[in-house]
């Protein structure tokens, strides 16, 4: 038995999702894995389908289990996403390869690159190269590339690559016996708007349905994903982004410049253009274009915005995970589940009423979680009562 670890949105999954497991397996794992965002994602806005329903789609592409990563991850940097995800698996105890996909693909490259991330010589160099008026991105890769050169910095332009170097870099600092599994990404770049044969980014696809082109997206998915994705989306349970809007910006106007800066991620003064700027705005895009500068991508806004809608403490990522919540298995899945029994150092559970016992960390990440679950059953167009992560059974392929 040979377990490999995936980190995912699946937002939602498709062809190119599947090709990974596929390869996976192919290169010695007998079992996978995979740590999924909940509700929210990285991007900084709710995932399209709940994450049951997310679950159930990675069971029947090929995972064997499903985790959650705890909402202060899932919606955070792609340094303390990957920190969490990373721990989680860590804290399995059954986990041997972390499989990732990646633009580079070559894992020589990749480590050198979260070296470089981790150099204390970048890390005093950043600050410096802020002060030129550009991105945080920009300047990190300014100074990699200053004492790593271009073709180490060049890995900081490419999304997966940089979740890869970040993934890299958490087993790094958790001295872990895991082994990194780097795959070639195949078919459509991230966030491509256009298919590529049977491959698409999961943002074509989600653009798909929400024009109304949802049999387009047939291609890309494996017909039983294809199958569950539609019932959802017919029945009124995706995340319709009107809905979110009117109560996102009542929240922030009620938030006192105090409160305002206590959010993560939130540094420099900005919490004044923020309070400005939640006043004169009356739509969310008005709000991010008032708030855009080349300092503060828009990733990282929407993050601050979901952040405050949420209710996400400020420290709650630099914290590790508490637990380890199983969402959904399978067959294989739950010998998975039986190892980890034996070895795994963090509370195991499909029950979210249990671990939040498990201790003052466990109850308050499970409330947070809880809570924000509650609030995407309001942003769908069937609205939902309360406690679904109470009541929901786990899912069981």
């Amino acid at each position: 038995m040979v377990t490999a670890g995936v980190i995912a949105e699946y937002n939602p999954f498709h062809r190119g999702h599947g090709w990974l497991l596929t390869e996976t397996r192919r290169r010695g794992a007998t079992h996978i894995v995979a740590v999924m965002s909940g509700c929210y994602v990285q991007r900084g806005e709710p995932a399209m389908w709940d994450k049951w329903v997310r679950t159930r789609a990675a069971l029947l592409g090929g995972a064997d289990l499903v985790v959650e990563l705890p909402l202060p991850y899932a919606c955070a940097t792609a340094e303390r996403f990957a920190w969490g995800a990373v721990a989680l698996l860590q804290g399995l105890g059954a986990t041997e390869i972390l499989s990732f996909g990646c633009e580079a693909g070559q894992l020589a490259a990749l480590e050198t690159g979260a070296m470089a991330i981790g150099d204390r010589r970048v890390l005093e160099a950043i600050p410096r190269e802020l002060s030129g008026g550009i991105s945080y991105a920009q300047a990190r890769q300014r100074a990699v590339g200053r004492f790593y050169g271009e073709q180490t910095a060049a890995l900081l332009r490419q999304p997966n690559n940089i979740l890869a170097l970040e993934y890299l870099y958490a087993l790094r600092r958790m001295d872990s016996d895991i082994r990194p599994l780097a795959i070639p990404r195949q078919g459509a770049v991230h966030d491509s708007r256009e298919g590529k044969g049977n491959f698409a980014s999961a943002s074509f696809v989600r653009e798909l349905y929400r024009q109304g082109r949802g049999e387009e997206g047939e291609p890309f998915l494996l017909p039983q994903v294809k199958a569950l994705l539609d019932e959802a989306w017919q029945q009124g349970e995706c995340w319709a982004p009107a809905l979110l809007e009117r109560p996102l910006l009542a929240r922030l106007r009620s938030m006192s410049r105090e409160e305002l800066a206590a959010l993560p991620d939130l540094s420099e003064g900005l919490e004044n253009r923020l309070y400005a700027a939640v006043r004169q705005a009356c739509s969310v895009e008005e709000l991010l274009e008032k708030l855009r500068t080349k300092r503060y991508s828009s990733a990282r806004l929407r993050r601050l915005l979901m952040s405050a809608f949420l209710g996400i403490p400020r420290d709650s990522c630099r914290t590790p995970p508490p637990y380890l919540r199983v969402l959904g298995f399978n067959e294989r899945g739950r010998e998975i589940l039986r190892q980890a029994g034996k070895k795994a150092t963090l509370p195991l559970s499909h029950s979210l009423a249990a671990l939040e016992r498990t201790g003052d960390a466990a109850a308050a990440f499970a409330s947070l979680e809880a809570r924000s679950t509650d609030l995407y059953s309001l942003l769908t167009s069937r609205a939902k009562p309360c406690g679904l992560d109470y009541t929901h059974p786990v899912v069981r392929v």
